[in-house]
């Protein structure tokens, strides 16, 4: 049985009855998609306190808590919500991650602890931009073409499927997308035939606001074709009496940014939120990330103990993403660092016998430990061995 149905300090609002909860989200306005939930615009679950003072809410965007913090019983009964329903089901579905939003004050900061207990999240921050339109003109490029219901039909278009799939993780059909959403697609001429190279898409569409998102292939960033097609989406929001358009990215995506102020968006809001994997041993390895890198901003202190053991208890299950080399190899240095040499050995040889090289090596992720003192560590391991 699903955990909510046995919630004894809350319970989950019928969508009739969302309307409950509007006034417990005012400290987070800026994010549309908790609007868009309660006026049934956009897919999402509403969890109420007893009390009526406190309030979990979800969306594709995330998972969000509003309200008063004295409700010390909810808040351990939304720990076990999140921990043994929400997370598991976004893990079934395919889900990779949550990102979790609440007010921005020390009382909330001081209840986190409650409500995330043995979930393990990191820290790390979001910024959220808005346009009103006023200075957007017709786009006319023959490369940069509207999505919508004849070109999610197309079948000569490569990378159309990516498209397909990212209205889904929003939208709840892609009928729907077509009914209430837009979006523009860069396209060339490939050796392949044509190929989306990049596209935005509305997130949602909640009465005459919206959200975008953006997205665009590596081979191609740095060339302006995610200004292009944030101009056409922007475009054809104009054209449809929208009057503000959001744009959500992470704190430390400064291409992201850069892309929303060159077309005119404004920034409104920088916050904190804690975020992390839905699946418990992934968590457990972006944690080792997380705390081999740090987050200066929002205060994350590199924790090489932390990353250390977070890395050790998910490969230790054989859990390491395919056989990623360079997950050992982080190991191996997080261990040494913290003067476990015989550990840091052990994940090193692990390192080798997967392929690992050095740090030169090209990888697929960033997360690897390239440090001043990388080679040294290195150097003496090899010699342990």
């Amino acid at each position: 049985m699903l955990y909510s149905k046995n919630m004894v300090q809350g319970i989950e609002l019928a969508s009739e009855k969302f309307n409950k909860a509007v006034g417990l989200f005012e400290a987070l306005n800026h994010h549309l998609s908790i609007n868009g939930v309660i006026k049934g615009a956009v897919p999402g679950r509403v969890f109420l306190s007893n009390n009526c003072e406190t309030a979990l809410l979800t969306s594709p965007q995330g998972i969000f808590l509003g309200g008063s913090t004295e409700n010390i019983p909810f808040f351990e009964e939304v720990n076990k919500l999140i921990k043994d329903e929400l997370l598991p089901g976004l893990s079934s579905n395919g889900e990779l991650d949550y990102v979790l939003y609440y007010p921005t004050d020390k009382k909330w900061e001081d209840i986190l602890p409650i409500v995330m207990k043995d979930i393990l999240p990191m820290r790390s921050g979001r910024m959220t931009f808005s346009h009103n339109l006023s200075r957007i003109d017709d786009l006319n490029d023959p490369s940069i073409v509207a999505i919508n219901g004849n070109f999610l039909k197309r079948q000569d278009v490569i990378g159309l499927n990516d498209i397909k799939s990212e209205i889904l993780e929003n939208w709840p059909s892609l009928e729907a997308y077509e009914d209430k959403g837009f979006g523009c697609a860069a396209i060339l001429d490939t050796n392949e035939g044509p190929t989306i190279i990049s596209w935005c898409l509305t997130d949602w569409v909640v009465e005459d606001e919206c959200e975008i998102g953006i997205e665009t292939d590596e081979d191609y960033r740095g060339n302006g074709w995610a200004r292009k097609t944030a101009l056409g989406t922007l475009s054809l929001a104009k054209q449809r009496g929208i009057k503000r358009v959001g744009w959500q990215c992470w704190s430390n995506n400064i291409a992201s940014q850069r892309t929303a102020l060159s077309v005119g968006f404004k920034l409104l809001a920088d916050f904190p939120v804690l975020f992390g994997w839905n699946h418990p041993l992934n968590n457990l390895l972006v944690n080792g990330n997380h705390y081999m890198l740090g987050d200066r901003k929002y205060g994350v202190a590199k924790d090489f103990a932390r990353s250390a053991r977070s890395y050790a208890e998910a490969l230790d299950k054989g859990w390491d993403w395919n056989g990623d080399a360079a997950l050992y190899w982080n190991a191996a240095c997080m261990f040494y660092l913290i003067g476990e040499k015989e550990r840091a050995k052990h994940y090193f040889k692990k390192a080798r016998d997967m392929g690992w090289k050095d740090i030169h090596q090209p990888h697929y992720h960033e997360y690897v430990y390239r440090e001043s003192d990388s080679e040294q560590i290195a150097s003496i391991l090899s010699e342990l061995l």
